[in-house]
């Protein structure tokens, strides 16, 4: 069970989105007293020369390399330090990690390595054919890592005075969220859930005491509940988002099972790119 979120890792790249994801890993760590990890991915790129001066053959010149790389480093380093003075307090500072691999194939082994309770990651909210094909850092990470991620589209002051858990009623959430559930309500949290049905048969009489049953399976005693009839799923979850102005949601998603699915996009990505609160994730 997560007592506390001791370990936070932040993935860097220097733009505005990963800076907003370092903005609220502070403010994570300041509440939860936890450690801010910061790991960059510098991918391997061979240097290449002939064989001997005008011959067509090329060798990999692995000396040059190393030259290269270790310059390459230096200079992250030094700009990982930078923006960790900007935007991390003092005290929450853990270690810096730069991996010689991309975020795609060297995530794993770096987690495998530390040990780390949640990622947080900006993520952008543009919708361009490459990232639907690939998937973004953010989403790359929900599905590689088997951590809980925080998506963090927009940075402003995260108030988690109320929190959202969107659930079609299955028993099948990640454990680790209904850990973070009762965590937050510890700290202070109302935990909201809601429950959208895309049938617009609502029977709340039937619905209700399922929900209440669910919750109170949980462990948590303050909590409110939401039954929403719509027939878009993440138009009737943005809806109560809407109402209640939450600080926080919590989603589940899944891994995502051929190529064509990478065109279709699962409600967690949605939810993430239609609204600027931020959204914490885990995969079944």
């Amino acid at each position: 069970m997560m007592k506390n979120i001791k370990n936070l890792l932040v993935p860097i790249d220097f733009t505005e989105e990963s800076v907003a994801g370092l903005k609220a890993a502070n403010q994570f760590a300041t509440k939860f007293k936890s450690q801010v990890h910061v790991v960059h991915f510098l991918p391997y790129h061979p240097v290449v020369t002939p064989v001997y001066p005008g011959d067509a053959s090329m060798i990999v010149n692995s000396a040059v390399q190393e030259q290269q790389m270790e310059r390459e480093k230096s200079h992250v380093l030094k700009k990982i330090k930078t923006e960790m003075d900007l935007y991390l307090s003092e005290g929450l500072r853990g270690r810096i990690y730069i991996v010689s691999d991309t975020l795609n194939s060297g995530m794993n082994d770096l987690l495998d390595d530390i040990e780390i309770d949640l990622i947080i990651s900006g993520t952008s909210r543009d919708n361009n054919l490459l990232e639907k094909f690939s998937g973004n850092n953010t989403e790359k990470m929900i599905r590689k890592s088997g951590i809980p991620v925080l998506a963090i589209s927009n940075y402003a002051d995260i108030n988690l005075n109320n929190v959202l858990i969107a659930t079609d009623l299955s028993t099948e959430l990640p454990g680790r969220l209904y850990d973070m559930c009762r965590l937050l309500e510890n700290h202070g949290a109302t935990i909201h859930f809601v429950n959208v049905d895309t049938t617009q048969l609502l029977n709340e009489a039937d619905t209700l005491p399922k929900m209440t049953a669910l919750v109170k399976s949980i462990g948590l005693r303050n909590y409110r509940i939401h039954i929403v009839s719509n027939k878009a799923e993440v138009n009737g979850i943005l809806n109560i988002v809407d109402q209640i102005h939450p600080g926080l949601i919590l989603m589940k998603t899944y891994q995502k099972s051929n190529f064509w699915t990478f065109f279709e996009g699962s409600l967690a990505e949605k939810v993430i790119k239609e609204t600027d609160v931020p959204v914490l994730v885990e995969q079944v």
